[in-house]
């Protein structure tokens, strides 16, 4: 099983080189990027504390505390220390991230512990929504709350473990929410929208109560105003940002799907 779990990985591994190797024009570009995606970092930057944007809204992200820019699970990854933090307000354009009936985030992350509390939010918006990741002593399971006029919470209670890269997603389509580890849906919960709004700032990390932190970092992260399908949360998730633009500009994303489908009935 090893082998063919292996074989599956180098192959979609191969498919990526290839699409980021022969479609190198098409990294940069918004011009693939829907209209429902709100922000869509790939956390490659080298150096500094912000992180850019690639969508035509422009969130750049600014890291308060410690942080650096590590190796990631596409290219460079912002890794987080026990007090770094995002607390991002932009104004007016704060409500791109407050959702009617409709969401989905989806990013890589690995941490590698979770500090003072055993709770941290990622993304947080006070009052709205929140992934709340839980401390166990061998790893980390997770709660997508919603607040549609007081908390509901779909739990995701499979264990993953410190210290590695996992993928995470979740959804709401206004009657169920959804939470994904590594491409698999774990958790589902039937609720209802609309969405409580607020002004409030979005987070990740330090996110309530004195101080809510995590050691670790994350990668490739998107946020949208629809909730995503399986489909479309595996492709990016195998893909990374680059290699999922590279394969919409020309056109290869079913081809990709495919490739990608067959790669994980292999492994499972």
């Amino acid at each position: 099983m090893f082998r063919f779990e292996l074989a599956a990985a180098m192959l979609t591994m191969i498919f990526s080189i290839c699409l980021m190797t022969f479609f190198p024009q098409t990294f940069v570009s918004a011009k693939e990027i829907d209209q429902n995606t709100i922000s869509l970092w790939t956390f490659d930057e080298a150096k500094g504390n912000t992180a850019a944007d690639l969508s035509e809204r422009g969130h750049n992200l600014k890291v308060e505390g410690k942080s650096k820019w590590i190796k990631g699970k596409f290219g460079n990854a912002l890794w987080f220390d026990k007090d770094a933090f995002v607390a991002y307000n932009p104004g007016k354009a704060i409500e791109d991230f407050s959702f009617e009936n409709a969401f989905s985030f989806e990013f890589w992350i690995n941490i590698e512990s979770i500090v003072p509390q055993t709770v941290f939010g990622l993304p947080r918006k006070e009052g709205e929504y929140v992934s709340a990741f839980r401390k166990e002593a061998k790893g980390w399971w997770v709660d997508s709350y919603i607040n549609n006029g007081g908390w509901v919470k779909a739990t995701s209670a499979d264990i993953s473990n410190y210290g590695e890269w996992h993928h995470y997603a979740t959804t709401f389509e206004g009657k169920e929410i959804k939470v994904y580890i590594d491409g698999k849906q774990t958790a589902v919960l039937k609720a209802k929208g609309p969405l409580n709004k607020t002004g409030a700032p979005f987070r990740f990390s330090n996110s309530c109560c004195g101080g809510r932190f995590f050691v670790g970092a994350i990668d490739e992260m998107r946020v949208s105003n629809i909730a995503r399908t399986e489909k479309e949360i595996q492709t990016l998730m195998e893909l990374g940002v680059k290699g999922f633009l590279a394969a919409a500009s020309k056109g290869k994303l079913t081809t990709t799907w495919s490739e990608i489908k067959n790669n994980r009935a292999y492994s499972d």
